[in-house]
């Protein structure tokens, strides 16, 4: 009783007339508290901060780095290698290039921190690799996070450490995929997730293959199964991740980004294919063929049913809660790294969208777990009446 009378003595010293700490007299400005102890002290200058930095809102690093791949795509890789000079000396094309050239090395900067960030806290907290698999991920991580930085910050390594830096990438791919079906979450996101992480490890078995001197045939189709599970989880996107139950804003939002990229794929598609062939083979690295025949106009049809589904996702999860939201950045991230993973830029963007779909689906299931425990502990539940009695 006196702990609680203590505890809400000090709440309400806090937040009456906004009085201020003073550290040198251990009280809040115009009252002489009556709790000496360096404890009581503590809370009592924590509880006067405490409403400050709420009020300050921490920085989303996930959405910054998912910004810089959109940058990176139409003012790095497009705009400054297709459609500007190639050494602007002057005006707007100087400005647009020097803008593209900065974003793509902000955007590997970010990325080399997040991955490392993420997978520390992965392997520390249990999120999404159980326990089996944290030396491996471990020591395959560092090793990773290594070349990438050297990739970054383009220092001077043997072009075989190209190849070692696609084989991590891919294992680690692998292993976010195989570590979330361990997790308790929604399996239409576990699939989802493998389905982004299949073409990231057909693709490296592929160059593996080639660097081999494997079979032609055999490179050449694993080049086409790649390219083709991409395109599936871009069209799957749509279904599987965006969020559960729909509310009346977000089927609104995901109608609208539905209809206005549907529209202008449309128009590039009818009016203006060359751009369009430009834009998918160096800005997402495939090849779009001439829409002459059945096949070409089918093709194109599933390029656009693509993208308009993974638009439609990330608007839809925009509009959601945090978890949501993280979903949304990991479809930006993933969509805008293309196809084909050349860079060390596109390695570590891909893998980021891999990891935040990981950690949004598994947010999402402890929140869906936490809401199972509070609705199973109903009032007429004679332990918890009887909890509640003693509170």
């Amino acid at each position: 009783m006196g702990t609680a009378l203590r505890v809400g003595y000090r709440r309400a010293e806090a937040r009456a007339n906004l009085l201020t700490w003073e550290p040198s007299k251990g009280c809040l400005k115009g009252f002489a508290s009556p709790f000496g102890s360096p404890r009581d002290k503590c809370e009592s200058e924590a509880l006067y901060w405490a409403p400050m930095r709420k009020a300050i809102p921490s920085p989303n690093l996930t959405a910054v780095l998912a910004l810089a791949a959109l940058a990176d795509l139409l003012l790095y890789r497009l705009a400054s290698h297709v459609f500007l000079p190639s050494q602007p000396t002057w005006g707007v094309a100087r400005v647009l290039a020097d803008i593209g050239l900065f974003m793509s090395n902000l955007g590997g900067v970010l990325g080399v921190v997040l991955v490392a960030t993420v997978l520390s806290r992965a392997l520390r907290g249990d999120t999404i690799f159980p326990h089996s698999m944290r030396i491996t991920v471990s020591s395959i991580g560092l090793f990773f996070v290594l070349l990438a930085t050297a990739g970054v910050l383009a220092l001077p390594v043997p072009d075989r450490f190209v190849s070692y830096l696609r084989i991590s990438h891919a294992f680690l791919a692998g292993f976010v995929a195989a570590g979330l079906w361990h997790r308790r979450c929604p399996i239409r996101l576990k699939l989802a997730v493998t389905l982004f992480a299949a073409p990231i490890v057909l693709q490296t078995a592929t160059m593996f293959c080639q660097r081999m001197g494997w079979s032609a045939s055999l490179v050449g189709q694993g080049g086409r199964t790649a390219q083709a599970s991409t395109f599936l989880a871009l069209l799957l996107s749509g279904v599987l991740i965006s969020p559960r139950p729909r509310r009346g804003l977000q089927v609104a939002v995901m109608l609208g980004a539905g209809l206005i990229s549907l529209a202008l794929l449309a128009l590039a598609m009818v009016r203006y294919f060359g751009l369009a062939q430009v834009v998918a083979l160096y800005g997402l690295h495939f090849d779009l063929p001439v829409t002459a025949g059945v096949v070409g106009k089918l093709y194109a049809a599933m390029v656009m049913a693509a993208y308009v589904s993974a638009t439609v996702a990330g608007a839809a999860c925009l509009t959601g809660d945090a978890a949501s939201r993280l979903l949304a950045y990991g479809v930006v991230l993933l969509a805008t790294a293309g196809h084909q993973i050349e860079a060390t830029n596109q390695t570590l963007f891909s893998l980021c969208g891999l990891c935040a779909l990981a950690l949004g689906a598994v947010r999402l299931g402890d929140v869906a777990v936490a809401g199972a425990a509070r609705g199973s502990a109903a009032p007429s539940d004679p332990l918890s009446h009887q909890a509640h009695e003693d509170a």
